[in-house]
């Protein structure tokens, strides 16, 4: 149960000062774009591994190591899993394709996570506004990432309760531990609906949806910093398409892992 909880802190905005952090929510929302087709469109480990060491570099710039660490270490399991299974249903290349498969796992969960650990959830609700998206979705979404570590914390804090009444998660085998979390999940699905209906009379009382037209106190605009890495990925991303639907790129490029 704590490495669900150190996958949900995983994905806590950290409030600091670094290039990553400074750059709009729109830019990194087309990395993340940008990064998630090239991990998908791949079944060779090379340009995946490429992906998944730039957001490594990015991670390190942000200065949120011990966070993606947490998150990367969350889903170590479900890495091995994802391994083994593909490993098995494979017809073809089963070491190659079962590599990739996994390494586009902890690719895609790293880009994600450089994306909510360096934006805040209101600087992602103004970049969703900015790009068309109706602000009652926009508020969905964003209360949803803003709960999941309140989630996580309750959570950890129903655990807690019910170890100091005797309930022991560690011991048995799997499906009485099943039977275990029970206890843990009654209380937090009961918690969160009161939550829930807390939250919609707050937002009934401050009228919400009286006015179409809404203002914000605050605004993002594009800097020149902004622009710039949206230009460098921009041409990164058509230089690689162009080299590709060429053949034009590397052989290593393509290399894939004998069986």
């Amino acid at each position: 149960m704590s490495i669900k909880i150190n996958l949900f802190k995983g994905f806590e905005f950290k409030h600091k000062n670094t290039l990553i952090h400074n750059l709009d929510p729109r830019v990194k929302g087309l990395y993340v774009i940008i990064s998630s087709i090239i991990a998908l469109i791949y079944i060779s480990p090379i340009p995946v591994t490429i992906t998944f060491l730039i957001s490594v570099i990015l991670v390190i710039i942000a200065r949120v190591v011990k966070e993606w660490c947490a998150t990367m270490k969350s889903i170590a399991l479900f890495a091995i899993f994802i391994f083994i299974l593909n490993y098995l249903v494979s017809p073809y290349q089963k070491l190659n394709f079962a590599i990739t498969m996994t390494l586009r796992l902890l690719t895609l969960t790293s880009v994600f996570s450089v994306f909510f650990l360096t934006t805040s959830p209101e600087d992602f609700s103004l970049a969703l506004l900015k790009v068309g998206v109706p602000y009652e979705y926009t508020l969905v979404f964003n209360m949803a990432i803003r709960f999941i570590p309140t989630l996580a914390r309750d959570l950890q804090t129903i655990m807690d309760a019910q170890k100091s009444r005797g309930l022991e998660l560690e011991k048995g085998g799997f499906l009485q531990k099943v039977r275990k979390m029970i206890p843990i999940l009654v209380p937090l699905l009961v918690y969160e609906i009161k939550r829930c209906i807390m939250i919609a009379e707050a937002l009934e009382a401050r009228a919400f949806g009286a006015i179409k037209n809404r203002t914000y106190y605050f605004e993002i605009k594009m800097k020149k910093s902004d622009w710039i890495a949206v230009f460098l990925m921009v041409l990164t991303s058509i230089t690689l398409l162009i080299l590709h639907l060429t053949h034009n790129l590397p052989n290593w490029f393509y290399w894939k892992i004998p069986y």
